[in-house]
């Protein structure tokens, strides 16, 4: 062991050094690695906390999103709802005040002013009604009822329309209820 060094955090001791250097050397570079192993133990402490924390975050976010999400759902429908109520109050005020011994005109006008009323209010929603009779029958807009012979429409034409069909926003909500041509 003679004029072998050995190398240390601390520093350089060669073999010819007082066992005390040695010694005191060694603790140096132990006291060093202790500090390096405390510094790193808080790092991995402060970087745990980070991460939980966020962890955390991020599930009160996708919680949070969840119940707008839902209260969103719940409430979609609350201005059609509103507007509806106006139609129903002028419903019951046209009931109200028919009287059997005046002209049934009057209840039929308040009726059809209600009726447009309404069609006004799907239309804002952006319903559209179709209008099918004497176009091709197509199965993605018309559901059939009946086939029958009509020699005034070519084949396989809608002859008639027994209930309305709409679409919404170009999607079919509700198919025409159709009599087809043979």
């Amino acid at each position: 062991m003679d004029d072998k060094k050995f190398d240390f955090t601390a520093g350089e001791v060669n073999a010819s050094s007082s066992s005390e250097d040695r010694q005191e050397v060694i603790e140096n570079g132990q006291e060093q690695l202790q500090e390096e192993i405390s510094q790193l133990k808080e790092e991995i402490k402060t970087t745990n906390e980070m991460y939980l924390r966020a962890l955390a975050e991020a599930d009160n976010i996708r919680k949070r999103s969840a119940r707008e999400r839902e209260e969103y759902v719940k409430f979609a429908a609350l201005p059609l709802v509103k507007k509806m109520l106006a139609v129903i109050d002028d419903l019951e005020r046209a009931l109200s005040m028919y009287n059997p011994k005046q002209d049934p005109e009057v209840l039929v006008k308040g009726v059809e002013m209600i009726h447009t009323r309404l069609k006004e209010i799907v239309e804002q929603e952006g319903a559209e009604a179709l209008y099918v009779v004497g176009k091709p029958f197509d199965p993605q807009y018309h559901q059939p009822l009946s086939i029958e012979q009509n020699s005034n429409y070519p084949e396989n034409t809608v002859i008639e329309e027994l209930q309305k069909g709409y679409t919404m926003h170009g999607r079919v909500i509700r198919p025409s209820l159709v009599k087809v041509s043979n």
